[in-house]
């Protein structure tokens, strides 16, 4: 493996040791910490909405309708994905043992991947058309009213000029690479980028634009539309985020507990099987729904055979930290790494069984769904970029982690934020279901019966919002700190600990 090859040569001479810049890397890094913040306090005035309505209302561009799919779509365009190119820049160049390909590249990769997600944010929101602006929208400046496909068309087209450019720097990257084998964040890396690339424009095909604007038949309608905005809508999460996070734990966490990855043939394993399994799963969202019986049928399978790819990986990343775990009483990236682990073995888990047909018709629409989609986002897949970060951002600016307190704190709010959140939404989720198959219950009553659980939703996203800006304050101020004096290294938790330099 690349990292073993790379513990194995001797420590190169001054002149010839790699300096890396990370100026690409820190770009997208600043955008992705902005939009963590901002997305995610979206998050939270939707959740103080469902138990307090006239909050904000007098604003329009707040409406719940708009602030709703801003978050959902910022979350994963404006958070999670930068965040995840910017630890590729990070550590692919340092796995192939080269620069990277093009920091100038990079940087141009960022801006553009950050404007389409201001003009796909401004274009949702709508804040200088008031109430009456939306009908007098071009249609290419328009939501698509589908879940995870609300930005507009012109968003869609710098998204993937900015997914493009960035798989051309990654490949280019890894091509002049000075180590012959790849190790698996590497695969992981390629393949993120290569169906970011391609899930986004089959999800995202402007069709409807095109026929509306030019008469020519373009869109997907009827069945084929809400097949192919459910394979798009689960493979955002399942082949976008998720082998994203993985890449980011495969590299960081070895990194961070001082350890040799438990089996390579493991990570090898999990690896195709999520790629051959993960397309077939998007159907499941559509149980009982406009779809052919066998191909709900063929989804559920497939849910379940996505254990295969999650037991190698959580058993990998376990092993890997096996006795490691006294590191957990004080490395905080480790801490974050551990806990999302652990979800997102939940995570897959509660994703399997709700295919079934029997849990579907109970859950589907529900709450539940809500709570499962956050231990997936945040988590399972924020949890990893965190722990990626605390370990990233030090050696980035060559400078020690500006408070490790502020680290812990950031953990435990996250980590409670997101249990709370989870479980009053999971119980909420059956009790609604159970409900609503009671048809001598009025309807307004199920609703009234959720307000509990709300509130400790609007709670727990209360501690999540904190953690992530708390979280966003501590690399600002390590970048923005004073450099050391002296040359050093750094430990796994960012603290300065000798003299070397990389």
């Amino acid at each position: 493996m690349a990292v073993q090859q790379i513990m194995q040569m001797p420590e190169p001479a001054a002149p010839d040791r790699i300096h890396h810049s990370d100026e690409a890397s820190k770009w997208f890094l600043t955008t992705s910490l902005i939009g963590l913040v901002v997305f995610g306090s979206l998050g939270l005035i939707t959740a103080i909405k469902f138990v307090f309505p006239p909050f904000l209302a007098y604003i329009s561009w707040l409406s719940w309708p708009r602030v709703r799919p801003s978050h959902v779509q910022g979350v994963i365009f404006g958070w999670l994905i930068p965040v995840a190119y910017s630890m590729f820049f990070y550590m692919i160049p340092r796995l192939c043992g080269t620069k990277l390909y093009s920091e100038k590249l990079g940087k141009i990769a960022c801006v553009i991947w950050t404007t389409g997600v201001i003009i796909g944010t401004t274009s949702l929101l709508n804040p200088a058309g008031g109430d009456h602006a939306a009908g007098t929208l071009n249609l290419w400046l328009m939501t698509k009213g589908k879940e995870y496909e609300d930005y507009d068309v012109v968003s869609n087209v710098f998204l993937t000029v900015g997914v493009l450019l960035v798989a051309f720097n990654t490949f280019r990257t890894i091509a002049s690479r000075r180590y012959r084998q790849i190790y698996v964040a590497l695969w992981y890396a390629m393949a993120t980028v290569m169906w970011t690339a391609l899930v986004y424009v089959i999800g995202n095909w402007p069709g409807q634009a095109i026929e509306s604007t030019f008469g020519i038949k373009a869109a997907f309608s009827g069945t084929n539309d809400a097949n192919v905005n459910w394979f798009y809508g689960h493979s955002v999460v399942g082949l976008v985020a998720t082998p994203g996070a993985i890449a980011l734990a495969y590299y960081f966490i070895p990194k961070a507990a001082n350890a040799p990855l438990y089996s390579h043939k493991l990570s090898i394993i999990g690896f195709w099987t999520l790629g051959a399994i993960y397309f077939w799963n998007g159907a499941h969202h559509l149980i009982y729904g406009p779809i052919p019986y066998w191909l709900q049928t063929i989804a559920t399978i497939f849910s379940f055979l996505l254990f295969i790819p999650v037991t190698a990986a959580v058993v990998n990343f376990l092993g890997t930290v096996r006795g490691e775990w006294h590191q957990l009483r004080y490395n905080v990236p480790l801490k974050f790494f551990v806990a999302g682990v652990i979800m997102y073995f939940l995570v897959s888990s509660q994703g399997s069984f709700m295919a079934l047909r029997q849990v579907s018709g109970t859950v589907h629409f529900t709450d539940h769904t809500i709570g499962h989609s956050h231990l997936a986002l945040f988590g399972f897949a924020t949890m990893f970029s965190y722990g990626a970060i605390l370990y990233a951002a030090p050696r980035m600016w060559r400078r020690p982690l500006y408070s490790e307190g502020i680290a812990e704190w950031s953990f435990w709010l996250s980590l409670i934020g997101v249990i709370i959140y989870v479980i009053s939404m999971t119980i909420s989720g059956f009790y609604q279901g159970i409900l609503w198959q009671d048809p001598t219950i009025p309807f307004i009553n199920t609703v009234t019966a959720m307000v509990p659980f709300w509130h400790a939703r609007a709670g727990g996203g209360a501690m999540m919002v904190i953690g992530m800006i708390l979280m966003a304050f501590n690399i600002y101020k390590t970048a923005t700190s004073p450099a050391p004096t002296d040359d050093k290294t750094l430990s796994a938790s960012g603290t300065a600990v000798a003299a070397s330099a990389n």
